[in-house]
């Protein structure tokens, strides 16, 4: 790689970690390879997850994800032009993914920006499936993880995006993903939720509680799932059971805990150690 796509490469990166500061201590318990790897998949979901989330235009959206499935179609058969791309696809281990993952995961990104609303927690969590689950065979396929846990993998992605996702609720509350059930419970609106209200803290505090047990039966279910999702999963269960228990739930969600860097080094110390004793 030339210092040009080293650096450009480099920018992509800290925007991944900016946004998941745990994968810098979890890649102390990677090989250097698989650090490498690990970087730049997750940069690239990190650039698509913008794009499906992030951006309010939809026609700038699409324009990117198309981008990204032509690239990612053209690098497959071995021509690149991202660093992202370059990096990735050098990997002797990316000849293990299947060429059509790479089409679902753009059209998974696609998928979410036409995501309605859910009856249910576990519609809701189907629904981002369509996203996630391709990221996850590919994150298998990668990191040598058993494909059959790819679907459990998925799951532990779209708990991870849900709770992200309520750090935005003041700022788009009509985009929310909250389950129907959820907002009859607390016989409110997702237009309300941008008030902060007691309310809100109600209905919030429940639904961190329900993500919260569906991530942790999930996690029971993991446990050969790659090292970087299990470690963050760790983290959000923590995040969410704390935040839960806070007068505040919102305010505590956002926070970032000044505990958080130790907690990840705690995390991905057990879960290495777990991960060599399979």
């Amino acid at each position: 790689m030339s210092d040009v796509q080293h650096g450009a490469f480099a920018s992509f990166e800290e925007k991944w970690l900016a946004a998941n500061p745990e994968q810098a201590t979890v890649a102390l318990f990677l090989a250097p390879d698989a650090r490498l790897r690990s970087a730049a998949f997750g940069s690239l979901v990190h650039e698509l997850e913008q794009a499906a989330f992030g951006l309010s235009e939809a026609q700038v959206a699409e324009v990117k994800i198309q981008w990204w499935r032509q690239e990612l179609l053209a690098a497959a058969s071995g021509s690149v032009r991202h660093p992202l791309s370059a990096v990735l696809f050098a990997d002797p281990k990316t000849a293990q993914v299947d060429a059509a993952d790479w089409m679902a995961l753009c059209d998974g990104a696609l998928a979410m920006r036409h995501v309605g609303a859910a009856s249910d927690l576990e519609s809701l969590l189907g629904e981002y499936s369509a996203l996630y689950a391709p990221v996850a065979r590919i994150e298998t396929a990668l990191f040598d993880a058993p494909i059959t846990g790819a679907v459990t993998s998925a799951r532990l992605w779209a708990v991870s995006h849900l709770l992200l996702a309520l750090r935005h609720l003041a700022d788009v509350p009509e985009r929310l993903p909250v389950p129907l059930d959820l907002l009859a419970r607390h016989e409110t609106t997702r237009s309300a939720l941008a008030e902060a209200v007691p309310k809100r803290a109600e209905l919030v505090r429940d639904h961190l509680g329900r993500l919260a047990s569906a991530l942790q039966s999930t996690l029971a279910e993991a446990q050969r799932a790659p090292l970087a999702r299990r470690v963050r999963s760790r983290l959000d269960l923590a995040l969410m059971q704390n935040a839960a228990h806070s007068n505040d739930p919102l305010r505590a969600v956002m926070a970032q805990p000044g505990g958080a860097r130790w907690k990840a080094l705690w995390w991905s110390w057990r879960e290495a150690r777990a991960s060599a004793r399979t």
